[in-house]
């Protein structure tokens, strides 16, 4: 019985120590689509993020291509309460930050913040 146990506590640790983190690594590579909306931890509704819902495609650690605007964004990824921010620095100065919630390798929910506080969108990279 106590082998069980300890068996289960390694695994709910190994699980939780190799939760995919929303780094530019795993940002960069495809066309990241927002398909519908993110609420409450769950894939719902209609996507609400229209400054992006043509898509983003990450190209660097500084540069993402936003195709809703045809334009290249500076972005800026920072930790902040266990969860990764992003913040889209449009050329002209103007800024929009979300919380990445990272679903799969080509899954994640964007959650907004600050001004953009309520929008949300599933992304799937394709």
């Amino acid at each position: 019985m106590r082998n069980k146990l300890l068996l289960i506590i390694f695994s709910l640790f190994l699980l939780t120590s190799c939760s995919q983190k929303a780094d530019a690594e795993y940002l960069i590579g495809g066309n990241w689509i927002a398909t519908a909306g993110y609420e409450d931890g769950e894939v719902k509704g209609e996507p609400n993020c229209h400054f992006f819902e043509e898509g983003l495609e990450f190209k660097d650690e500084d540069t993402v291509y936003n195709a809703s605007f045809d334009e290249d964004f500076d972005y800026r990824l920072s930790d902040r309460n266990k969860l990764t921010e992003i913040s889209l620095i449009h050329p002209g100065g103007s800024s929009f930050s979300y919380n990445i919630h990272v679903i799969s390798e080509n899954e994640m929910g964007f959650k907004g913040l600050y001004s953009g506080e309520g929008e949300s969108c599933y992304l799937e990279r394709k």
